[in-house]
C-alpha cells in the first residue's frame, strides 16, 4: 500500500513511524530526518513544498497513493483532506467543514451550548478590539482572554480578581494587551476575541478516532505548554507530555474518563449534524477538570495533538493499522492493545523559542540516535531539518525524546539520552516533566471534591454572574 503523509513535525515522525510496513510518501516544507529515514527504509519518495491543496493534487496525480494521512491542522482548515476524497482516496483527516471545530473557538462554544454539551463554558465573542476592552475592563469576574480561532496556543491571557485591590490595574493591563490578543486570529468575517469564564484544575486531553460511524477513544495525555521549570514562562506548542499507566492518567479516575469520552463522542455527532459531512480521523477534547462541571472543555483538537501524539502512539500496538482502518471505514472491527506501562517525552528546542524565532534558527545539532535507542528510548524530529547532512535547527521545537516505563526510571534515561545531543546553540528542555504527579493529584481531589457535591445538588455548570444562553453580562 502506498501513504502519503503531510506534514514536516514530530507527531508526522510518530504517525509515519507507525506505517512503516507500507510505502510510505511524504510532504513537507523542509526534509524532517525522521521522516525521512521511514520514506527510504520503505522505498518511498520524499516531496518539498508548501502544504497546499494544489501542491497535494498534484502528488497524488503523480503517484496515485492507496492512503492519505493528514498530521498538522493548517492543512485541514485548507482542505488538504478533502482533495484526496475528491479523488475517492481513504485519507486519515477531517475535512475542510469538520476541522472548524478546532479553527473557530466560536463555533466551537457555540456548538456545544446549541446541543448542550456538558463541559461547556460560558463565552462571549467580538468582533471588534474596542469592543472587548470595553467589556474587559468593567466585567467583574475571572476571565480568560483568546484569539478567536486557531492560533498555535498564542495570545492566551488570564485574569483573576483573587485581589480586589489589585482589579482595576489588572483590568486596565489586560484591556491593553487586547490588540495583540486579536491580531493572532484575522480571518475575515470572523470575531477576532473570546472571552471565557475562568476555570481551574488540572489539564489533561483525550484523543478518539472516527471513521464516520465508529468513535475509538484512546489513552489519556497531558501536555507541558510553559516554556520553563515549574510551568512558568511563555505558553508554547507543548515542552512535553505523558500519558499512562493504563487508559487513565494518576489524577484522573475511570468516571471522568468515560465523561470525558462522552463530551468527544456528542461533540463528533453535533459537528456531522451541522456540516452534513461525516467525521473522520482524530479528534480531541483538551480538557482541565475543574469544580464547575468535572470534565470541561479547554478547546478542540481536529487531529493529534503534538508532542501528546509522541506520548501516546508509541503505546499503541499496530496503530498504523488502526489509521487505516479509520480512513477505510472499518474502526468497528479494531482491537485496541495498548501498553499498560506509561510514557514521558520531553521536548528540546534551541535557545530563543518561543519568543525569538529568529534566534532559535539555523544552529547545527548533532544527535546519537542509535545510543539513544540502546537505552530504551526514541527520537522523534520535529522542526530540524536535514541540509546538507547537517541537522539545522528552524525555529521551533526541534526534538521529542520518548520513554516508556516507570515515571522516574524514563527521567534518568532522558537525562542520559540529552548527554548524546550536541548543538552549537544552547539547548533548553523541561526536566521537571513526569515529576509532578502528587501535585495533581491534590489538585484533582480539591476539585473532584467540589464537581461532586454540585453533582449531588443539580448545580453543574450553573455560576451566578453568567446568563444561561452561553452570554456574559
Amino acid at each position: 500500500m502506498k501513504i502519503l503523509v503531510v506534514g514536516d513535525g514530530a507527531r508526522e515522525n510518530a504517525l509515519a513511524k507507525s506505517l512503516s510496513s507500507h510505502k510510505v510518501f511524504a510532504l513537507s516544507s523542509y526534509i524532517n530526518p525522521g521522516i525521512k529515514e521511514v520514506v527510504d527504509s520503505t522505498q518511498g519518495e520524499y516531496f518539498l513544498g508548501e502544504i497546499t491543496p494544489e501542491e497535494v493534487r498534484k502528488i497524488i496525480s503523480r503517484i496515485n497513493p492507496d492512503m492519505g494521512v493528514i498530521g498538522p491542522e493548517d492543512p485541514l482548515f485548507r482542505g488538504v483532506s478533502d482533495e484526496f476524497r475528491k479523488e475517492g482516496i481513504p485519507v486519515f483527516g477531517a475535512s475542510k467543514k469538520n476541522a472548524r471545530i478546532e479553527e473557530s473557538k466560536v463555533w466551537a462554544r457555540w456548538l456545544m451550548w446549541k446541543y448542550e454539551i456538558p463541559g461547556r463554558l460560558r463565552y462571549k465573542a467580538f468582533s471588534t478590539m474596542e469592543e472587548a476592552a470595553k467589556f474587559i475592563s468593567e466585567y467583574g469576574g475571572s476571565l480568560a482572554v483568546k484569539p478567536a480561532g486557531q492560533a498555535g496556543g498564542k495570545g492566551v491571557k488570564v485574569i483573576a480578581d483573587i485581589q480586589a485591590y489589585l482589579s482595576r490595574d489588572k483590568r486596565q493591563a489586560m484591556a491593553k494587551s487586547v490588540n495583540e490578543i486579536g491580531s493572532y486570529y484575522n480571518k475575515e468575517g470572523e470575531p477576532k476575541i473570546i472571552v471565557e469564564e475562568k476555570v481551574d484544575g488540572p489539564e489533561y486531553t483525550l484523543h478518539a478516532l472516527s471513521d464516520g460511524s465508529t468513535i475509538l477513544p484512546l489513552p489519556l495525555a497531558q501536555d507541558y505548554k510553559n516554556a520553563y521549570q515549574d510551568g512558568i514562562g511563555p505558553e508554547t506548542g507543548g515542552m512535553g507530555s505523558i500519558s499512562g499507566p493504563g487508559f487513565l492518567l494518576p489524577f484522573i479516575n475511570q468516571e471522568e474518563y468515560d465523561g470525558t469520552f462522552d463530551i468527544v463522542r456528542k461533540t463528533v455527532s453535533a459537528v456531522e449534524k451541522e456540516t452534513g459531512e461525516s467525521y473522520t480521523g482524530a479528534i480531541a477534547g483538551q480538557m482541565m477538570l475543574t469544580g464547575l462541571w468535572g470534565p470541561t472543555v479547554i478547546e478542540y483538537y481536529s487531529r493529534f495533538g503534538d508532542p501528546e501524539a509522541s506520548a501516546i502512539i508509541p503505546r499503541i500496538q499496530d496503530f498504523g493499522d488502526l489509521i487505516e482502518r479509520t480512513a477505510t471505514g472499518h474502526l468497528s472491527n479494531a482491537k485496541l492493545r495498548v501498553d499498560e506501562r506509561p510514557s514521558l517525552v520531553w521536548a528540546v528546542s534551541p535557545l530563543g523559542y518561543p519568543l525569538d524565532r529568529k534566534l532559535a534558527s539555523g544552529h547545527k545539532v548533532s544527535i546519537d540516535v542509535p545510543k539513544i535507542r540502546e537505552i530504551g528510548c526514541d527520537v522523534f524530529f520535529g522542526s530540524i531539518a536535514l541540509e546538507e547532512n547537517s541537522l539545522v535547527t528552524k525555529g521551533s521545537r526541534a526534538l521529542e525524546l520518548v520513554c516508556l516505563g516507570d515515571f522516574e526510571e524514563s527521567r534518568r534515561k532522558l537525562m542520559k539520552s540529552l548527554s548524546f545531543i550536541e548543538s552549537d546553540v544552547k539547548l533548553i528542555y523541561r526536566n521537571d516533566i513526569g515529576s509532578t504527579i502528587l501535585e495533581q493529584e491534590e489538585k484533582a481531589e480539591i476539585v473532584r471534591y467540589t464537581y461532586t457535591s454540585r453533582k449531588k445538588r443539580g448545580t453543574l455548570g450553573v455560576s451566578a454572574d453568567w446568563s444561561p444562553n452561553g452570554g456574559l453580562w
